[in-house]
């Protein structure tokens, strides 16, 4: 018998997860009563509970609409494309850009919070930071184009060439406006989850 063989006390059932019908539990949730294994439970500060009740819980605090999320979405990716226009047409070094990044990641945050009117939703960082990203990138892309096309066309026709140092050029721009969107995409995030 090993050690977590037991015996059921005559008129004792066995109990079973709600959510995991094949493990064995004697856990109850204190709010609604479902039996919940250890991996289920959410340890609240008034005693265990279902992950269910404690999604109820928080949804009081959720109150963003889709709309919120689209507005969201939009605020980010266009400030954040400004931005990443900006920084690839001055091609600052990397380690500005995380000091640069922070800043600028917070602003963009707390204006998409203030066009919602700081109303807070599950997935709004998230939505945030993915626009930050999109947004910034595609400004980046859009300077770097405008800045190739350039330099094709001075060349005049069936002149392809490019010299080498623009396309360093071009390449540590890349590497900063990376180091840049990952950092406002960051602080955009942040900024939803803080609880101010």
């Amino acid at each position: 018998m090993s050690d977590h063989d037991y015996t059921l006390e005559p008129g004792e059932e066995l109990t079973y997860c709600t959510v995991h019908p094949t493990r064995e539990t004697g856990l109850r949730c204190n709010k609604c009563g479902r039996y919940m294994c250890a991996e289920c439970a959410v340890l609240t500060p008034v005693g265990y509970r279902c992950r269910e009740c404690v999604r109820q819980h928080e949804d009081k605090f959720y109150t963003s609409s889709q709309l919120d999320y689209v507005i969201v979405a939009a605020v980010c990716g266009v400030l954040s494309g400004i931005a990443g226009y900006i920084i690839s047409s001055i091609g600052l070094f990397l380690i500005l850009m995380i000091f640069i990044g922070l800043p600028v990641g917070g602003m963009i945050g707390e204006v998409a919070l203030r066009a919602i009117q700081r109303r807070r939703g599950r997935q709004s960082g998230n939505i945030g930071a993915v626009a930050a990203v999109i947004g910034g990138f595609l400004g980046g892309f859009i300077q770097n184009y405008s800045l190739y096309s350039g330099y094709i066309n001075q060349g005049g026709p069936g002149n392809q060439s490019v010299p080498l140092d623009f396309v360093f050029n071009v390449t540590i721009q890349d590497l900063s406006l990376l180091v840049f969107v990952g950092v406002v995409a960051f602080a955009v995030y942040g900024r939803f989850k803080m609880r101010i």
